[in-house]
């Protein structure tokens, strides 16, 4: 149940994390992106149901972000 959890929430925090830091939202995503590629490819996942979450958290990341302009500069 923890790993259906952690699917959930994870990738989202991620997307905002990393665009937060980099300031663009695009490689925020893509560098999550490779993240969870890795791990699937590497075999970390236990079932497909993993990765149907984890790509619906991606895409709430990235809503959320897009949503709430975190990426965007202040000047």
């Amino acid at each position: 149940m923890i790993w259906y959890a952690c699917a959930a929430f994870f990738p989202c925090i991620l997307i905002v994390l990393f665009s937060v830091v980099t300031k663009n939202k695009w490689i925020g995503t893509s560098v999550t992106l490779i993240l969870i590629a890795t791990s699937i490819y590497k075999g970390f996942f236990h079932s497909e149901w993993i990765i149907f979450i984890d790509v619906v958290s991606l895409l709430a990341g990235y809503l959320i972000i897009d949503q709430l302009e975190f990426h965007k500069r202040e000047e």
